[in-house]
């Protein structure tokens, strides 16, 4: 047009201004040009028609300080103008300037009021948002629908259920329309805000139709509130569920430990044809690891081979955690070496993984590398660093990583930080320096740290201290039976059978129960869970069988139980017999019959290995020539060829 001639006018550059603002091939040398051009061309008196478009594109672009600037520029501001630069602060985070010329307004509309109010809800700053609502109401402008959606949004995140309350009262008063974002927002606040009935309420009343949005909030409530059955039944009454209703219902799943109700939901969102959201596939990795459900990961894993999500550094560093808190180290490093890419926290979950599967010079050789890589560690990194040490008894490597961390990257250690050094020092029996450790640390020692000096205490046989950290955990986690156990252990070892009956008697004044231990072994995609003295398998003749071979051959080759753990006073015959029915011997016995001689014996306990377990497990290695991954709540061991990873330092 301007190569033939013809001469450009306001309505010319109120559509090309337009055209910038919705992305069309637009810079900002570009923008600025046609600005110089409209200003050069244009008669003043049309600065009007074009003063709205050319703040939008400029704020549309990110280029707020000109957008700032020609808003200054126009000599006459209507309301729509005030609106539309107001709104472009708001869209590129800049709230509290926004406000501050919302307030200096001549007029203030609901748009200006609206834009700010949902801008404050999106940037976590719900307080703004309510208050910012109430200056538009005492400003007497009437709320919209849109007003009413961010006001909600913050009173959900406030947990502010009267407020909520009174704006759907408003919602009424005001004759808003009903439409399904408000609607939506109406049972989010009531759900997150813990009222369920009302968010059931508002959701029978006008949320029943067929879009599946307002189904989509009252099942993500019900999930949210641990409801999932309930849940459940309102997904199968849906016609069409989208992707946002299958990752509502798979997560519901997840929070309440149900991942093989979770995995086969997914299955069958797959089995519809929906892609998964990275996030859900990330949320049920995290699940598998927490439960040790390696079968359920590697489907997952497949599943990710098969391009049903993009793969990226989360979902690889999910996989790597996955592997490595199932104890397959191998596999884990497979998924760490075909990764494109890696961030710190990849790195860090495999040198943590390394840690607890009891690879201590791994981890360091990992940790050095992702150094030479150029990757800065952070706090967390040297957690992983420090409990490797501590789990490997490396203790020169554990000084020298500690004082590092300040002096090299200026990283204040933390409590958790301080918690590895002083179980890495008691560990290898320097008590003294762990406890001028715990005396002069900056911050009060929590109860991981007196556990760890108490633990201590036990191996080195370290009464008055053992006492002196009892005092204080009893202090910290009164309820915490695992504290008054080991305490009553220490007693029964030393053979001071007042002090230990004086524990038994403050547990049971106290109405402390021990926790019961137990182990569970996964064979063919089905968990077997298993208690001391556990009959109720269907295996049970199988189980009792094999146990009976397993005490046979550990006998033949010299073995001794360690029945001086065992404070009962019955017979030396009872207390082995006692011993032969710990859960994790029970699960190793159903794995040796059940899962074929090529597969790894895996086994999940709650509670830590005990000693006699720990050495007749590693004989159990070597007679039978199988791999036996033990996963307790501290640690994994891996036997092999009768010996274990962490080298009877646990």
């Amino acid at each position: 047009m301007r190569s033939g001639g013809v001469r450009t006018g306001a309505f010319t550059f109120h559509f090309v201004f337009r055209c910038c603002a919705a992305g069309a091939r637009a810079r900002a040398g570009l923008c600025l040009m046609l600005h110089a051009a409209c200003l050069r061309t244009m008669l003043p008196s049309a600065a009007p028609l074009v003063a709205n478009p050319l703040i939008h594109m400029y704020a549309s672009m990110g280029l707020t300080d000109d957008a700032r600037r020609a808003f200054d520029e126009i000599p006459a501001k209507d309301a729509v103008v005030w609106a539309t630069v107001i709104g472009g602060l708001v869209r590129w985070g800049l709230l509290d300037e926004a406000r501050r010329l919302l307030v200096q307004a001549p007029e203030r509309n609901v748009v200006s009021w609206t834009s700010l109010i949902a801008g404050y809800s999106r940037a976590g700053r719900p307080a703004d948002a309510v208050y910012c609502f109430n200056c538009m109401l005492s400003d007497g402008v009437a709320p919209d629908e849109v007003a009413v959606i961010g006001a909600l949004s913050a009173c959900s995140k406030l947990k502010n259920l009267d407020l909520g309350r009174l704006l759907h009262l408003l919602v009424g008063q005001k004759r808003i329309r009903m439409t399904d974002n408000l609607v939506v927002a109406l049972i989010d606040m009531y759900a997150k805000c813990g009222d369920i009935a009302q968010a059931q309420a508002v959701f029978d009343a006008v949320g029943r139709g067929q879009k599946p949005e307002p189904w989509n909030a009252i099942i993500d409530g019900y999930c949210k509130l641990g409801h999932v059955d309930v849940a459940r039944s309102l997904f199968d009454q849906m016609g069409a569920r989208d992707v946002i209703t299958f990752n509502s219902m798979i997560t519901g799943y997840i929070h309440s430990g149900r991942l093989r109700d979770a995995l086969q939901l997914f299955m069958q969102m797959r089995r519809h044809g929906m892609r998964a959201d990275n996030f859900t596939v990330v949320s049920l990795l995290t699940a598998c690891a927490s439960l040790g459900a390696l079968p359920h990961g590697r489907a997952l894993h497949a599943s990710i081979e098969q391009r049903i999500v993009e793969e990226d550094v989360y979902l690889g560093t999910a996989l790597l955690d996955m592997y490595m808190k199932c104890g397959r180290v191998d596999e884990a490093t497979a998924v760490f070496h075909r990764m494109g890419e890696r961030d710190v926290h990849t790195w860090t979950a495999m040198i943590a993984g390394l840690a607890f599967n009891g690879m201590g010079k791994d981890a360091l050789e990992s940790f050095c590398q992702m150094k030479r890589d150029g990757f800065q560690p952070t706090s967390v990194t040297y957690i992983a660093v420090l409990t490797a040490c501590s789990h490997s008894s490396l203790l020169d490597e554990g000084r020298l990583h500690f004082n590092e961390m300040r002096s090299l990257h200026k990283l204040h250690p933390q409590v958790e930080h301080y918690g590895c050094m002083i179980d890495l020092l008691a560990r290898s029996g320097l008590l003294d320096e762990a406890m001028h450790l715990v005396q002069t640390m900056p911050m009060q020692p929590n109860a991981v740290i007196w556990g760890s000096i108490l633990s201590a205490c036990r191996v080195h046989k370290n009464i008055d201290l053992a006492r002196h950290a009892a005092e204080h955990l009893l202090k910290l986690a009164p309820e915490e039976d695992a504290v008054y156990v080991q305490l009553y252990n220490i007693y029964i070892d030393s053979r001071q059978w007042a002090d230990a009956k004086r524990v038994r008697m403050l547990m049971e004044e106290r109405g402390v129960k021990k926790t019961a231990g137990y182990s569970s072994i996964t064979v063919a995609g089905q968990v077997h869970k298993f208690v001391a003295n556990d009959q109720s398998h269907p295996w049970t003749l199988e189980i009792m069988a094999m146990m009976e071979e397993i005490a046979c051959r550990l006998k033949s080759v010299g073995y001794s139980p360690v029945t001086s753990r065992i404070a009962v006073d019955v017979d030396e015959e009872e207390k082995e017999q006692a011993l032969l029915a710990h859960s994790e011997k029970i699960a190793i016995a159903f794995g040796l019959i059940s899962l074929p001689p090529s597969l790894p014996i895996h086994i999940v306990k709650n509670l830590r290995v005990c000693e006699d377990c720990h050495s007749a497990i590693k004989l159990v290695s070597q007679l039978w020539n199988r791999e036996i991954i033990v996963r307790d709540r501290s640690r994994f061991h891996h036997f092999r060829d009768g010996a274990c990873s962490c080298n009877d330092f646990w």
